[in-house]
């Protein structure tokens, strides 16, 4: 056999007749073994075909020739990775690096294992050159806009533009920090630290933990003008050391790292460490209070989130066992029953230098007769000392009410029927990082 074979072999893949190919291949190899060419596209023959094992001998036969390509090593990558060899394939797409720096395909398939490593800041540096290297690389675009979405949810738009939100911390910032020194803790669009320089702080430092988010803030700060008068620094507030990266300790602490359920961000262990090493003693905090509030919900709408019953006649009950204890769901605008007054679940006095693990049980009185699913909670934040200013998310069956913040509700293992009067008693605990509520006999 001659080189024609591989030729007509080649142009029987490009028509999708892969077994035609794979046949006039083995026929050329068997008379020239380590054939580059004709390994390489037995390789892809077999990738396609998901003969995995058979694609990685091809091609790494393909890939010990001298002349052995970037592409050959990327398509190794591909096939080791599908076997399941996560660092052979990292490997196979840094050496077709070497070959061509600027080979997109394999910048590609690195940043998308950089992703799924959770290295979110190394897949989107590498993400955007492959997408800027090669702007027709439709998968390259949309990896790293997966990978955005990694470090951005979609919800910080919605909270960006959460006008009630966005006043209460400006009212507060205005208040509090004018000839002070502010660290603000979780830059995200810089809005705050932006808010803090306009209300005449004194200056402003401001941490981000994640580096494309920090990198991304620098710019609309400078973009609106104001960057002589704050820092933005790409790293933890734990990382921060007065007389290295803050001249003195500030005098105001402002942070929004809270969550839907309130502390899953780390938000305590964030301000124990700020008041240990980065604040004055008697430094302002806002919000000065955070806490979890809740009441009884019930309602057919409510069941149906969070249990499974009876459908046409056959009982799905069974399934329960199942269910999350948990669900983060918007509750505005979705018909329920209130069967209790509001109840303060837990409670931070964020000026504290400590947050000490809790337990408590609480009895709450049902309002009215009904049928509770469980219980609702929302984030309420005091922003400043005189409690004039304040922020939360209590949902709301009425149309059209709105909140960045989700609610959480907690599922109760099996509904329960409360007449007016009658108490559901709950364990309410946390372990600084989440809330935990336990229905009581």
């Amino acid at each position: 056999m001659n080189q024609s074979s591989v030729l007509l072999a080649f142009e029987h893949y490009k028509a999708g007749r892969l077994e035609p190919a794979a046949e006039l291949l083995r026929g050329f190899l068997a008379a020239v073994p380590y054939d580059p060419a004709a390994n390489h596209l037995l390789g892809g023959i077999y990738y396609r075909q998901a003969k995995y094992a058979l694609a990685r001998e091809s091609l790494a036969r393909a890939c010990s020739a001298p002349g052995a390509t970037a592409e050959m090593f990327n398509n190794y990558g591909a096939a080791v990775k599908a076997l399941g060899d996560t660092a052979g394939a990292v490997a196979a797409y840094r050496h077709a690096l070497t070959i061509d720096p600027n080979y997109a395909d394999a910048l590609n398939n690195l940043g998308v294992i950089y992703r799924a490593q959770g290295q979110s800041s190394q897949a989107i540096e590498i993400l955007r050159r492959a997408a800027a290297l090669k702007p027709d690389l439709a998968e390259a675009e949309k990896n790293l806009r997966n990978a955005y979405n990694d470090v951005v949810p979609a919800w910080h738009f919605a909270m960006i533009n959460d006008r009630p939100r966005n006043d209460a911390y400006q009212a507060a910032i205005a208040r509090a920090v004018p000839g002070k020194r502010v660290l603000d803790i979780g830059t995200g669009t810089g809005l705050l630290s932006m808010m803090a320089a306009k209300a005449g702080a004194a200056n402003v430092v401001t941490c981000e933990a994640v580096s494309v988010i920090a990198e991304r803030a620098r710019e609309i700060i400078a973009h609106n003008g104001i960057q002589s008068r704050i820092t933005v620094l790409a790293r933890h507030s734990c990382d921060l050391v007065v007389g290295r990266e803050l001249s003195a300790p500030a005098e105001v602490l402002i942070t929004e790292t809270f969550s839907s359920d309130l502390l899953s961000e780390n938000v305590l262990a964030s301000v124990e460490h700020a008041h240990r090493h980065l604040l004055t003693p008697d430094a302002v905090v806002i919000p000065c209070r955070a806490a979890a509030r809740a009441y009884l919900i019930g309602g057919a709408e409510i069941e149906g989130m969070l249990f499974a019953g009876a459908s046409h006649g056959f009982d799905l009950s069974r399934f329960n066992d199942f269910a999350p204890p948990l669900l983060a769901a918007s509750v505005n605008n979705v018909p329920h029953d209130v069967l209790s007054d509001d109840v303060e679940l837990v409670s931070f006095d964020l000026r504290a230098r400590e947050f000490p693990m809790q337990s408590r049980d609480v009895d709450i009185v049902a309002t009215k007769a009904g049928v509770a699913a469980g219980l609702v909670q929302w984030i309420y934040l005091d922003l400043d000392l005189d409690g004039e200013v304040h922020y939360e998310n209590r949902p709301s069956a009425e149309p059209h009410a709105e909140s960045h913040w989700t609610q959480i509700i907690h599922r109760f293992p099996r509904p329960i029927a409360v007449e007016q009067g009658s108490n559901v008693r709950l364990r309410i605990r946390h372990d600084r990082q989440q809330l935990l509520i336990d229905l009581l006999p």
